[in-house]
């Protein structure tokens, strides 16, 4: 990365500072591996998230040969993730999904350039319900989800994993990357699960039973139906359908 200073958070910068001002500072950066430089706020989550993704790899997968053609990004954030998938992976297709409506303009900056990601402003549900987004952390990395009213002002329509897949044209989800602050409980309890679960190959999840208790309850009884190879790569847990390694 060109610019340094995205590693750089001056003490005291967020302390104090609205979700606002934080936002009203956004650079261009350059990162080695990408063409086109992606949009990051200095002072907020993103250069932990840029640094996470594009230096660490944190959604480096370990299998050889793995060429996706479709991949849903559930709580893609600014769009680093989707952007990472899309060079990695020049092949698929990417369905980004993100409710935050700051978070979702700068991920549609930031995908402009790659054709095959297809932006979605909604949120990740067990059903097609509203939800609003609730700053619980002041972080916009930490926007959480709650279902509420259509006529709620703040309403925001939510979709389904299942209802994804199902309008996608593919049969099967090859990559479903999940990091939606605790929504995941809902996701492995939806009526639906075991349509979807059953024609994916790899989740890249993080979990946040810290956010929402029963997360990593929820998805291991929805997982334990199935054969899965486990692997760790940094916050992720990456579940391996066995019978794609075999």
């Amino acid at each position: 990365m060109s610019d340094q200073r995205a590693y750089i958070i001056p003490p005291g910068a967020v302390r104090g500072a609205s979700v606002a001002e934080r936002n009203a500072d956004c650079r261009l950066y350059t990162v080695s591996r990408l063409k086109y430089p992606l949009a990051c706020r200095p002072y907020q989550d993103d250069p932990f998230l840029l640094k996470n993704i594009f230096e660490e790899e944190e959604y480096r997968l370990p299998i050889e040969n793995f060429d996706p053609k479709f991949i849903i990004d559930c709580g893609a954030n600014v769009g680093y993730s989707a952007v990472y998938f899309a060079v990695t992976y020049p092949n698929a297709k990417i369905i980004a999904v993100e409710p935050e409506a700051v978070n979702f303009k700068m991920l549609e900056g930031n995908a402009m350039f790659y054709d095959q990601i297809t932006c979605l402003h909604s949120a990740i549900w067990d059903k097609e319900a509203y939800i609003k987004v609730v700053d619980d952390y002041n972080s916009t990395a930490g926007f959480t989800t709650v279902e509420t009213t259509a006529d709620d002002p703040q309403a925001l329509k939510a979709t389904s994993i299942g209802r994804l897949l199902e309008g996608s044209g593919f049969d099967r989800i090859d990559l479903l990357k999940i990091d939606i602050e605790g929504a995941e409980k809902e996701v492995f309890e939806a009526v639906d699960v075991d349509d979807w679960l059953s024609r994916t190959t790899v989740i890249a999840i993080e979990l946040h039973d810290r956010v929402k208790r029963g997360c990593s309850s929820a998805m291991f009884r929805a997982l334990a139906r199935y054969d899965f190879y486990l692997a760790l790569n940094g916050e992720n847990l990456i579940f391996i359908r066995e019978d794609y390694l075999n």
